[in-house]
């Protein structure tokens, strides 16, 4: 893919691999955004692929431990809460998700995609291949491989510090 863009010269000089990322994350969303059959903000598509992964049943069986551990009656909590309801209502209000308030698994609130909301999660899915395609039109041999070293080297890190994080909780209660 041949640019113009200003800002080429700057971008070949950078060898900060999360500046990197970032302006490729960026590019992906503008570009499901500019071409999506219905008008979503950026931050609705991305809470759509968390809600996707959240729904699943091991995520959903780790969400429901972590919610019995909470103290529901503090002030942070109630303001968690109240934040992510808000976006979660802007979603069921176009007819993506649909909210549950009585839940049965200990939950205080669970959601599922309605059909509309499946139908948009395919065409979420299409259009990011399609922007893979493009972003890697003229690119001489495979990176997928080095990404993938790259990005399991990044899970590691993170799941060492989600490790910590619950050893840490456990030895202050």
């Amino acid at each position: 893919m041949k640019t113009n863009h200003p800002h080429k010269k700057v971008i070949e000089s950078v060898d900060n691999l999360n500046v990197l990322v970032t302006i490729l994350y960026n590019s992906k969303i503008a570009y499901v955004k500019k071409n999506l059959s219905i008008h979503l903000h950026k931050r609705e598509i991305s809470l759509l692929s968390d809600i996707q992964k959240h729904t699943k049943p091991h995520h959903k069986k780790v969400r429901i431990a972590k919610y019995q551990e909470i103290d529901k009656e503090s002030k942070h909590f109630q303001l968690h809460q109240e934040i992510f309801l808000k976006r979660y209502k802007k979603l069921e209000k176009k007819d993506i998700i649909k909210l549950e308030y009585e839940c049965d698994n200990g939950l205080p609130y669970d959601m599922t995609f309605t059909h509309n909301g499946l139908s948009i999660l395919d065409e979420i899915s299409n259009l990011e291949k399609e922007w893979n395609e493009l972003v890697m039109d003229d690119i001489d041999g495979d990176i997928i491989p080095l990404l993938q070293k790259i990005t399991i080297n990044a899970m590691d890190i993170s799941y060492n510090i989600q490790k910590e994080t619950k050893k840490d909780r456990k030895s202050v209660v």
